[in-house]
């Protein structure tokens, strides 16, 4: 059984020609896969890079939420000592309302007049 192989030139034209059409079918088929593997990511990207612009608005917020934090704290310890004023202006005016309403009803209330006078310079003078 010895045969003998004999190539000729239409056999080597043919096996290089199925090299090439094989070599151009797998190009055409990575291609495909590549491109079927980009469409299938390209929702995660879009979605990735929404999370990052919306995580930077976080963070924009929250800097501003703690920056008004300070502020509100700072404007909280100016107005308990405007409402401190306040209470201590009312307690002075009131004492003094009701030493002239008691003077104006019987007349005879001139100490508790002369004590609301006094009380009320001398808040008004430390109010200065």
């Amino acid at each position: 059984m010895n045969y003998e192989i004999v190539t000729t030139p239409q056999t080597i034209i043919n096996i290089v020609l199925a090299s090439c059409a094989a070599i151009v079918s797998i190009s055409a088929a990575v291609t495909v896969i590549a491109r079927a593997i980009g469409k299938a990511r390209e929702p995660n990207k879009l979605q990735d890079e929404r999370i990052a612009a919306l995580e930077h608005q976080v963070e924009r917020i929250n800097d501003r939420l703690q920056l008004g934090n300070k502020r509100f704290e700072s404007d909280s310890g100016r107005v308990d000592a405007l409402e401190q004023n306040m209470r201590e202006t009312n307690k002075v005016i009131i004492e003094s309302l009701q030493a002239l309403t008691s003077h104006a009803i019987d007349g005879n209330n001139i100490a508790e007049l002369k004590t609301a006078k006094k009380s009320l310079d001398e808040y008004l003078v430390s109010r200065m």
